[in-house]
């Protein structure tokens, strides 16, 4: 039973959450002046988030589940619908009251991407929204990171510029990742997609690296923002190649993107804190890569 919950959960995305605090965090925040309890608050909130996000979808996605993916836990029936949604509540309800232990500015970004979570679970997934709505998710949980000090952020140049960078990165990433995912079932246009994310993708690591060229980050970013797109280029290479698609094709290419923030993530952490704190963001690839071998991550 317990497998059960933690392939409903796609155990390996969930690395994925504390890596976006962290980016969001060393943008604002010195490491001098990282406060270790506001760190472990705000991974918290954010897993908890995540974990809402995660099995809400799959409760009002049962029915297409149960037609395209029949083997997953909810559509099985190995997990119950009623203690799928009860979970579901109780992260999001939790998620916001230990945010008040941070700040305000937490409690309030807490209840927006919340809003947002749900928001796209229950309506705004098939939408033409849809990946815009992915994408301010993640963007939402980078500023989720910055909010101990938000507002004093906004009137830091540096800082608020650091900050933009970010999000505007994970926005136009993982709204690539939301787009592409869509090609998983639909056979229509693959290659044309695959393209597009890619060029989004070229144009994510552009911005990056004039932030970083101008002095926005430190220069450490370069060689995590290098392995990212190293990664990048041999995942999106045999796809823009090989004609026509398959959904394995799709399904492993996503796969390698959701667990790539860990790696983009790292690269901000290094650009704003210094190398040793972006590789001890990167560590938190490997249990998400060795997880990904036993869990679904799509």
């Amino acid at each position: 039973m317990l497998r059960q919950y933690l392939t409903l959960f796609r155990l390996p995305n969930v690395f994925t959450a504390p890596s976006n605090i962290l980016a969001g965090y060393y943008a604002v925040v010195e490491p001098a002046n990282a406060s270790g309890l506001h760190l472990a608050i705000l991974i918290i909130c954010s897993i908890l988030l995540y974990l809402s996000g995660i099995v809400l979808n799959d409760y009002f996605d049962i029915e297409v589940d149960r037609r395209e993916r029949p083997l997953r836990p909810l559509p099985a029936g190995t997990v119950s619908k009623r203690k799928v949604l009860l979970i579901g509540i109780v992260f999001i309800i939790a998620a916001n009251f230990i945010s008040l232990l941070v700040s305000t500015s937490t409690f309030i970004i807490a209840a927006i991407l919340s809003g947002t979570i749900v928001s796209y679970d229950y309506r705004m997934k098939y939408s033409v929204y849809g990946p815009g709505m992915m994408g301010a998710a993640r963007a939402l949980n980078v500023m989720l990171g910055s909010s101990p000090i938000f507002l004093t952020t906004v009137l830091n140049i540096n800082n608020s510029a650091r900050i933009a960078v970010v999000t505007v990165s994970l926005f136009v990433f993982v709204f690539a990742i939301s787009r592409l995912s869509r090609k998983e079932i639909d056979e229509t246009d693959k290659v044309r997609t695959a393209k597009g994310s890619f060029l989004m993708i070229f144009a994510v690591l552009a911005i990056i690296i004039v932030s970083g060229l101008v002095g926005v980050f430190l220069k450490d970013l370069f060689a995590n923002l290098a392995l990212f797109a190293i990664i990048m280029i041999i995942t999106f290479k045999p796809l823009l190649q090989r004609q026509p698609l398959s959904s394995k094709d799709i399904q492993r290419t996503i796969k390698t993107m959701v667990l790539s923030i860990i790696v983009l993530d790292s690269a901000f952490v290094s650009g704003s804190a210094g190398t040793a704190y972006g590789l001890v963001t990167l560590m938190l690839i490997m249990p998400a890569i060795i997880l990904s071998r036993k869990f679904y991550v799509t």
